[in-house]
């Protein structure tokens, strides 16, 4: 039987989202698909030993993951979990209602009964922030914080015992879970 060569590149790129002047990253992209693509294809390739790829990391995003991984790292999604629920503002909190939700619904959102209710409370306000802030108590703000992180979590992130017992917790998050999210 005649075999087949076959090459398997991936390539793994981001645009530069740092901003040079502030030294915030106006994006979060580069971490949030750090968690939940690049580490996990690369773990994965240690369940097939046999099976070569290649891995083509761009420059930019080799810097921007290392800032992240030394600490150094900001960007404003970042900083708003970061910060307990109560202390949000109110622009803050529109905030949230705006840019926690951007995941894929069904395979993100999805993963957990309580970010799929909270988001189709923000669908019942159309997706508008002014209308579903006065929708959300401080408690769902602290679950959404925290479920927005954990729904871009890879599966391998997920067998960590501390993130293991978010997931199981599911709801009704305390400052101090949101503290232990690994970031």
């Amino acid at each position: 039987m005649p075999s087949i060569r076959l090459l398997i590149l991936w390539h793994m790129h981001q645009p530069f989202y740092k901003d040079l002047m502030t030294g915030e990253y106006r994006l979060p992209w580069v971490r949030m698909h750090a968690l939940k693509d690049y580490y996990g294809m690369a773990h994965l390739m240690e369940e097939f030993p046999d099976v070569h790829v290649t891995f083509n990391v761009v420059p930019s995003l080799v810097a921007q993951i290392e800032d992240y991984v030394a600490g150094s790292a900001s960007d404003p999604v970042l900083s708003l979990v970061g910060k307990p629920a109560e202390e949000l503002s109110i622009d803050e909190r529109r905030f949230a209602l705006k840019y926690l939700f951007q995941a894929n619904p069904v395979h993100l959102i999805g993963r957990y009964l309580r970010y799929h209710e909270l988001f189709e409370t923000h669908a019942e306000n159309d997706f508008d922030a002014e209308r579903s802030v006065k929708h959300f108590s401080t408690q769902d703000f602290t679950d959404l914080q925290i479920l927005s992180q954990l729904a871009w979590f890879d599966e391998f992130h997920l067998l960590e015992p501390e993130v293991m017992e978010l997931v199981r917790k599911g709801r009704r998050f305390s400052d101090t879970d949101r503290q232990t999210l690994p970031r």
